[in-house]
């Protein structure tokens, strides 16, 4: 088989335009037309009845939609984003229309540098790719394959990347290999490349296709040594791919992947922490060769045993490991399996620090089934604050005890949210992150009074955490969609819904920025008409002068 690899984003962008409408399965986007046809067809035969709250929700929406059109294109883009998924059960016509009408929108937003470090490719301060990618992603999913091909081009270069690897992944799992390699092929010379991706194709091509596993292997060894100083260790990089594959292609050629990867994190002679725990058990290491000695050397073994001996008895440290886990990687993952990677000295020690807490908090919360006394007992001994400044120990015991125990012990769960009552006002704009469910809890023991505090708790926390967002001397840079915020405004909305009709309006009317209080009212008609929580797809960002950090929405 043979492959034409394009680097230049226009070239690749062409590339896999011309790709879909050559090589699309005969049939497929048709297919993917008579599904769309159908649905269009039922929507105008089968008129649903609608609640009032449902009909109140829909035309919250419209004004909410209406009203963004005279914003920003980033705030428009992700209203519009937002309005589709609210109107996914309702009304899935105009919901696909609402989201093609919000990538479209994007195309509007003007680029971030690509020095900006509050705007990396793909994340919430790049918001034009971040809708991007979750529409056309939502497409693959749909298999509304034609529009994607049609989308696709416009969209920005670390998209297309992203949705060609889910193109791989969605012809994988409809077992076309060959489309799937084909556009594989198109990313041989990507930043990033798609080892998880390449490693499930290797191993679901049968032995007949020897020569394209081989084919793959070499591609993404070669993407490697090109790419290498921009690498970094993960569990879907070129380490976990020789893990995955190398039972599937010739043994010279895997020893020449593991020389190459080996050499690279030698002379690389980065010093790090790394930390890898499970089930199973755990292992810290001090630099990136030493993670991938444990990772690779026991494929290693098994292929030149006079060269894994050597290596072990140059790092004992990693040998000691061995004896314990030894297949490396392989004995320690597991489906929970937490890893920690960063620098080394204080960095490291904050690090292992917080892991070690993270285990501590856990500990007590498998003990509040059998013992909610006793785990309360200890969760008050966790400190307010932790290291890290990203949450803090004693109200995530706090709340998870309240949590656990609701439904079982309500008298535990009470004591566990006034033992929280008490820290509140303590904890850091970061921390109040944390608080989100503090509403549902009281509603999950039966005190209403508490939930409607509760939601006021978070109203009164979100303000905060928006005083530190505009601080003029050091303001969030990230998208305000995104800020910590409106986030925690969405939550006590989303909330406040349950509890009364007239709540959530009453705390939209009072927030003090117009572009949040339209990304509120969307969300707050997403809980109305029951539509797709789409705060689950969404990312808390904050990006300053000297410090970015976000995560995903669970």
């Amino acid at each position: 088989m043979s492959y034409v690899v394009n680097s230049s984003p226009l070239t690749l962008a062409l590339s896999v335009a011309l790709f879909f409408s050559i090589n699309l399965p005969s049939g497929l986007c048709a297919q993917s037309n008579s599904k769309q046809s159908n649905a269009v067809s039922q929507s105008k035969t089968v008129a649903r009845k609608l609640t009032p709250e449902q009909e109140r929700g829909l035309r919250l929406l419209k004004t909410a939609v209406a009203e963004s059109s005279g914003s920003q294109p980033d705030m428009h883009s992700f209203v519009l984003w937002q309005a589709s998924h609210a109107y996914a059960t309702l009304d899935p016509k105009q919901a696909d229309k609402v989201s093609r009408d919000a990538f479209t929108a994007t195309l509007a937003i003007e680029d971030r540098s690509a020095n900006d470090r509050c705007a990396a490719p793909g994340s919430a301060g790049d918001i034009k790719s971040w809708i991007q990618q979750r529409v056309l992603s939502e497409m693959v999913h749909k298999d509304h394959l034609h529009e994607v091909e049609v989308l696709l081009p416009q969209a920005t270069p670390s998209v297309r990347n992203e949705v060609t690897t889910e193109l791989v992944r969605y012809y994988e799992s409809k077992k076309d290999l060959m489309h799937a390699e084909n556009l594989l092929a198109l990313l041989a010379a990507s930043g990033r490349y798609p080892f998880g991706a390449a490693a499930d194709l290797v191993t679901k091509l049968g032995p007949e296709h020897s020569a394209d596993r081989m084919s793959i292997f070499n591609q993404a060894l070669n993407n490697f040594e090109h790419n290498a100083s921009q690498s970094s260790l993960g569990d879907n990089d070129i380490g976990s791919f020789i893990e995955r594959t190398w039972k599937d292609v010739p043994p010279g050629l895997v020893l020449e992947a593991i020389t190459k990867v080996l050499e690279e994190a030698k002379e690389g002679g980065l010093q790090s922490h790394y930390s890898m725990s499970s089930a199973r058990g755990s292992v810290v290491f001090d630099s990136d060769y030493s993670v991938r000695l444990f990772q690779l050397l026991p494929i290693l073994e098994e292929l030149d045993k006079d060269k894994a001996e050597e290596l072990l008895r140059e790092h004992t440290e990693v040998a000691e490991q061995l004896k314990t886990y030894p297949r490396g990687m392989e004995s320690v993952n597991s489906e929970n399996t937490s890893y920690s990677y960063g620098g080394t000295g204080d960095v490291a020690a904050k690090q292992q620090n917080s892991f070690q807490m993270r285990e501590r908090i856990e500990d007590i919360l498998k003990k509040a089934d059998t013992d909610p006394d006793g785990a309360l007992a200890r969760a008050l001994a966790l400190p307010i604050h932790g290291t890290s400044e990203s949450y803090s120990p004693r109200s995530d015991a706090l709340l998870g005890i309240a949590e656990k125990s609701a439904t079982k012990n309500a008298s535990v769960s009470k004591s566990a949210l006034d033992e929280f009552s008490t820290i509140q006002d303590q904890l850091t704009p970061r921390e109040m992150i944390g608080i989100d469910k503090l509403p549902e809890l009281y509603l999950k023991i039966g005190d209403l009074d508490g939930a409607r505090k509760a939601v006021d708790v978070l109203v009164k926390a979100a303000g905060k955490v928006y005083e530190k967002d505009t601080d003029t001397n050091d303001p969030n840079r990230a998208f305000k969609g995104a800020w910590p915020s409106t986030n925690l405004w969405r939550d006590a909305i989303k909330q406040a819904a349950t509890i009364s009709p007239s709540l959530p309006e009453e705390v939209i009317s009072g927030l003090p920025d117009a572009d949040i209080v339209a990304f509120e009212k969307v969300a707050l008609a997403s809980t109305l008409v029951g539509g797709s929580a789409v705060d689950s797809r969404m990312f808390v960002a904050d990006c300053r002068k000297n410090r970015v950090w976000g995560f995903s929405r669970k």
